[in-house]
């Protein structure tokens, strides 16, 4: 029986840390405190996270029923669990807040729920979180709420954390405060089918030196230093706001599987050339070597290749009999997502305009792969499009954006998968562009 959904969705939120993880977790911990009085558990799952730990108390809070259940008889006798949403929870100065926080996207988190959160996370902790940060950011700020002045917060999240922009408040929040902070990033994946890099991120309250700390976890669970949040000597790509030329996200129309066809797909829907325009949804099968998307290469490389390729029209005034049965035939079930539902009808989409320049936001090496957009593809997804001014040369900044060594200057995605953000890119456009200037 499917669980309800509640403030988040609990299938997407349960990912279980492995043993030797929870280990390695409390060892880290131990080397700043031998022993701890009470220990706050936010997101308990099965327990695991009361074990091998030195404390007096241990308390869990655990949203799921069924996994409570599971949770009380693992835990020692010194340890409860708390059947509720970590929100909910009144007891607070605690010597430590521990464990695997939920991670789910603020798409999958009721907005009611959420603006009660962000106001009462703004009104005791001063900070401003995005409404489109990951749920774990909330519990990392629940952390800090409910530890004392000199706690400790320590989770095992996402290592984006440390550069993010929607992170930004709160690392700005532990700076003012001065607390150390050792971030511990996992070269390897510790979860199946999640894709993200993760850390074990430890804030100790009890300093004010206001030092952060990066380290590599090996595969043996090991640990070396780190080169910073980048893993080399360079910083982080800085984020900037839209300039003369500028990047820009690929649309999200409701659902990919909805609104964009592979040509097989729009064959088999009935629908013509005229129902459908041409669009971009990953470069991940174009080869490298490609540099303009010209109608043949778009022909070859996405059409033929069985890509999603074809954007239907359904945001038009008017649409054709035939793209009308295809939007009828949709399941209701299929058209649940976010955007769907705050759009009337939920198939009247916000195109965008199309870009000059197409540009995959993840990439593996030094670069993404970047594309002259010659066949007036709309970008949908994690393809950005980038926007020139008239008396740019859109192949020489190509060829700027091609040579630019991005994979050093951001924070890997997902093992050896990295990802750039749309305000990084308007960064490096922006200082492109000045130095053309000079």
């Amino acid at each position: 029986m499917r669980h309800p959904k509640t403030a988040y969705e609990l299938s997407a939120s349960q990912v279980y840390t492995p043993p030797g993880v929870v280990s390695l977790f409390w060892r880290l911990l131990h080397q700043r405190r031998r022993r701890f009085d009470r220990v706050l558990d936010m997101g308990a799952g099965d327990g695991r996270f009361a074990v091998g730990g030195r404390y007096a108390r241990y308390d869990g809070i655990e949203i799921d029923p069924a996994r409570a259940a599971i949770a009380k008889k693992n835990i020692p006798r010194n340890g409860r669990i708390f059947n509720r949403c970590a929100f909910e929870h009144a007891a607070d100065q605690y010597d430590a807040c521990i464990g695997n926080p939920p991670y789910v996207r603020h798409h999958d988190i009721e907005p009611p729920w959420k603006k009660r959160v962000l106001d009462r996370l703004h009104r005791d902790l001063d900070v401003e979180l995005a409404g489109h940060g990951n749920l774990y950011l909330y519990f990392l700020l629940l952390g800090i709420l409910k530890t004392h002045r000199t706690g400790i917060v320590g989770m095992v999240i996402p290592f984006e954390w440390v550069s993010r922009t929607s992170a930004a408040s709160v690392r700005n929040h532990i700076e003012k405060a001065g607390w150390d902070v050792s971030v511990y990033r996992f070269r390897d994946p510790i979860f199946d089918d999640v894709m993200t890099t993760a850390s074990i991120s430890i804030i100790d309250k009890n300093t004010n030196a206001g030092k952060w700390s990066f380290y590599n976890v090996l595969p043996d669970l090991t640990i070396e230093e780190r080169n910073g949040v980048s893993g080399s000597r360079l910083r982080i790509l800085r984020h900037a706001p839209r300039g003369k030329i500028w990047g820009r996200r690929g649309m999200s129309p409701g659902s990919q599987k909805i609104f964009t066809l592979t040509e097989g797909e729009r064959i088999h829907a009935g629908l013509k050339k005229w129902d459908v325009m041409p669009c971009v949804t990953s470069l991940r099968k174009v080869p490298r070597s490609l540099k303009e998307l010209t109608k043949a290469a778009f022909e070859k490389h996405l059409v033929k290749a069985g890509r999603r390729c074809w954007l239907i029209k359904s945001n038009r005034k008017t649409i054709s009999p035939r793209l009308k049965a295809y939007l009828d035939n949709i399941p209701e079930k299929m058209r649940q997502t976010w955007t769907c539902l705050n759009q009337e009808p939920w198939y009247d989409y916000e195109t965008g305009i199309v870009p000059d320049l197409l540009f995959h936001s993840g990439f593996r090496g030094s670069s993404p792969k970047i594309l002259v957009n010659s066949v007036g593809a709309y970008v949908v997804g994690s393809v950005y499009g980038i926007h020139c001014d008239k008396r740019v040369s859109v192949r020489r900044l190509r060829e700027h954006l091609v040579e630019f060594d991005f994979g050093k200057r951001v924070v890997a995605h997902a093992k050896e998968m990295k990802k750039v953000e749309v305000k990084q890119v308007n960064g490096v456009l922006s200082d492109w562009l000045r130095k053309q200037s000079r």
